[in-house]
């Protein structure tokens, strides 16, 4: 018997045959979460495919049950928040289309927006286009643009992409309305 942690290794070494063939073997799988320590502990089969942008695996996984409103990982909480991060456009559209709650809790009230405006491990520098599309698309389907996260900074996604230099999500923010918490602060007064 494959244990979840195995699913998630094949989907993360990038060997989508393995994975097909472990869920085809155990579908329970597809509802199962990481047993490991750290910050990925809690993490879905279902968040490591939004991450890896498997649109197809990630059908698969939806279909043999998996939770497109996942909270458990430590890290970015959401399998939308990881798609996000990655700035996997097409596995943001799945996930949405199929019920993610576009202003669910990714951690510390920030949204998966967050996790766009930060842009991964380059800052959204790497393939600036599937962010600022990511970005287009978490828009639409009304995300609280202007919303604060909890903690030390207080921060909006617009703070976000600016302290990262995320020029492609700084122009689409700007565009739609989004604001830096000091300018929602001065509207406050």
């Amino acid at each position: 018997m494959a244990s979840v942690d195995e699913l998630i290794d094949a989907i993360d070494n990038g060997k989508e045959r393995t994975a097909q063939e472990l869920l085809g073997q155990q579908p329970e799988l597809a509802t199962g979460e990481s047993l490991r320590n750290g910050v990925l502990r809690g993490a879905t089969p279902l968040h490591w495919a939004v991450h890896r942008n498997m649109t197809d695996f990630c059908e698969r996984l939806i279909q043999s049950g998996a939770d497109v409103n996942a909270r458990q990982a430590q890290w970015w909480r959401t399998p939308l928040a990881w798609a996000a991060d990655a700035g996997c456009t097409e596995a943001v559209e799945l996930l949405l289309r199929n019920g993610a709650d576009v202003n669910g809790d990714a951690f510390g009230m920030t949204t998966a927006l967050h996790a766009t405006a930060q842009g991964g491990s380059t800052s959204g520098t790497e393939n600036s286009e599937a962010y600022r599309r990511t970005a287009l698309l978490l828009i639409t389907h009304e995300v609280d643009i202007n919303r604060r996260a909890t903690g030390d900074h207080d921060q909006t996604a617009l703070d976000d992409a600016i302290r990262k230099g995320n020029e492609a999500v700084i122009a689409v923010l700007v565009e739609h309305g989004g604001k830096t918490t000091a300018e929602l602060q001065l509207g406050e007064q």
